[in-house]
């Protein structure tokens, strides 16, 4: 397995100083952030010469490009709302070519939705992503859907359920152990389940308080056991990226540092690979 850091992390540093400090830490890959609170980072800000520029940066630090992840959800019970998500998604399927990813490119997008609305909006979700997987096929993407705490899909027995019905090899799953986690599952059975669905990862932490709230920190600071995930992605066969994201949570703080998170989370991840045997690579 590899380890990628997500540009959703870095709102003010331009993609082109990520990627050479992102290498220097040591990462294997990136996974870029589209939208547009992020300096230059929606696709009409890359223009073919700086499309060409980033793909060689890449090239150059040797890094992966595990997806591109989008702003918004997949579920928009507004028609115009879906219709601009189909086409962002075309448009960023371009875009992962002109930088390099592998195909077919992964696109990652949160399903959305809240979860005391699951059993009123599923079918309609169910369709949505039958136009989304029309889409992918027409420009060869996979599209993964992200389930969130507080969101409609929150849990492993909701993701079955949807992916098995809409029953579509372009419709995948966008698997952060850290909303599994707060659902109440254990990250074995959790992760169990949820390979065989899984097309790109992120792993984040969080703190939870005795009052019963909760905060998103960086990984390490909280209560998930990193080394207890990576062993048990790698014993379910993942041999891919795992991806690490910073919440808004922490990025939105006045002291904080991108360049400091980036090489704290590093650090915490690359050491639980150690402790769980899991090779690089």
């Amino acid at each position: 397995m590899k380890i990628a850091y997500g540009t959703y992390a870095m709102p003010t540093v331009p993609l082109e100083e990520a990627f050479p400090a992102l290498a220097d830490i040591g990462y294997d890959g990136v996974e870029i952030f589209i939208g547009p609170k992020h300096v230059g980072a929606m696709p009409d800000q890359m223009d073919t010469a700086r499309r060409r520029k980033l793909r060689d940066l890449l090239r150059a630090d040797n890094l992966g490009l595990p997806a591109l992840m989008l702003i918004g959800s997949i579920y928009q019970p507004s028609p115009e709302d879906h219709q601009a998500n189909l086409e962002q998604m075309r448009v960023c399927a371009q875009l992962a070519r002109d930088l390099g990813a592998n195909e077919p490119p992964v696109l990652a997008m949160g399903f959305g939705g809240r979860s005391d609305e699951w059993d009123s909006i599923k079918d309609h979700m169910v369709e949505l992503l039958h136009d989304c997987a029309d889409v992918a096929e027409e420009e060869d993407f996979i599209l993964a859907g992200e389930a969130h705490h507080g969101a409609a899909v929150d849990r492993s027995e909701r993701i079955v359920w949807l992916l098995d019905t809409v029953n579509h090899p372009r419709i995948r799953f966008h698997f952060d152990i850290v909303h599994l986690f707060l659902a109440g599952e254990p990250i074995e059975e959790a992760v169990k389940t949820l390979v065989p669905y899984t097309a790109h990862t992120h792993i984040t932490d969080t703190r939870l308080h005795d009052d019963g709230t909760l905060e998103l920190v960086l990984l390490g600071q909280g209560d998930l056991d990193g080394t207890t995930y990576v062993r048990a992605m790698y014993e379910a066969g993942w041999d891919d990226f795992i991806t690490l994201e910073v919440s808004a949570m922490v990025w939105s703080q006045e002291d904080y540092d991108p360049m400091a998170a980036a090489r704290f989370c590093y650090e915490t991840l690359s050491t639980a690979f150690e402790q769980a045997g899991v090779p690089r690579g």
